[in-house]
């Protein structure tokens, strides 16, 4: 079910959702060093349980299977084995290496080796304080609220992407730029690629994004339909439509508005990979 987004502090949001992205680095970690490696590195990907209100690591099987998961309402990971959390580490007041402390011996207590746990050093994301030594911070719970609406609806919307490109995606929160983003090929080296990103150089907001790749030629956008809604972002470094979240607060019928937006643009995009 989505749920409309309120209006909010788009600055203290963004600050909030920092130190989750910080956070959601360790349950990354866990899948990155435990299960094989792919292609698409989505064996440290993740997912968004709107029941758990939490973020889901993968699932590794040994004698018993497990997730480490951020329970974001309650600020702390659990150690999940499908049943009931294991074992609880709160992160507030926690310094980054405490935490990674904690998750090794958590790790070496299941039967395995706490040595091949490694912070993930292939990709960069945005310099914090808890990466200087600085310990986590107590959230705030009126935009933990917000952030979780958006996530949950961040699904729902990924959900009807599917159904609306014809391509069933798996819909995952990439732990590098911290999307919850759907992938569809549409054929040799085209595709569309959506999700929900977090605010960036192309939105200083959270925001709904959806762009078409063609990997033979450049795609034409001289006749773009008009959106009722969002915005087309046609630059050098980025070609796709967008709705940022706080256009969306002020928006008297989110979902709709938000549904037909996708359904242009996806149109569009399947004219043009044709």
């Amino acid at each position: 079910m989505y749920i409309p987004i309120a209006e909010f502090d788009k600055s203290l949001l963004n600050t909030t959702e920092a130190y989750i992205h910080r956070a959601a680095q360790f349950p990354a970690m866990v899948g990155k060093n435990y299960l094989p490696d792919e292609p698409d590195d989505s064996n440290a990907n993740l997912a968004f349980d709107p029941k758990k209100s939490s973020i889901v690591g993968r699932q590794i099987d040994i004698s018993t299977s497990f997730s480490l998961n951020l329970n974001i309402p309650d600020w702390q990971f659990e150690i999940d084995s499908g049943e009931e959390a294991q074992s609880i580490c709160k992160l507030a007041g926690k310094l980054k290496d405490e935490i990674y402390d904690w998750l090794k011996n958590e790790l070496r207590g299941l039967g395995l080796d706490d040595n091949q746990l490694k912070y993930i050093d292939h990709y960069d994301v945005p310099e914090h304080e808890v990466d200087m030594g600085q310990p986590f911070q107590e959230l705030n719970l009126d935009l933990v609220t917000t952030w979780l609406n958006m996530r949950s609806n961040a699904n729902v919307l990924m959900g009807d992407l599917n159904e609306i490109v014809g391509i069933s995606s798996d819909i995952r929160i990439w732990p590098h730029h911290f999307d919850t983003g759907t992938y569809y090929e549409l054929g040799e080296k085209k595709a569309i690629g959506a999700g929900w990103a977090i605010a960036d150089s192309l939105c200083d907001n959270p925001y709904l994004y959806i762009y078409g790749w063609d990997g033979n030629a450049d795609l034409d956008y001289s006749a773009i339909p008009e959106l009722e809604i969002g915005k087309w972002i046609v630059s050098e470094n980025w070609q796709g439509g967008v709705i940022e979240s706080v256009e969306l607060s002020s928006s008297s019928d989110q979902y709709s508005e938000v549904k037909h937006f996708m359904q242009t643009v996806v149109e569009f995009y399947k004219n043009q990979l044709s």
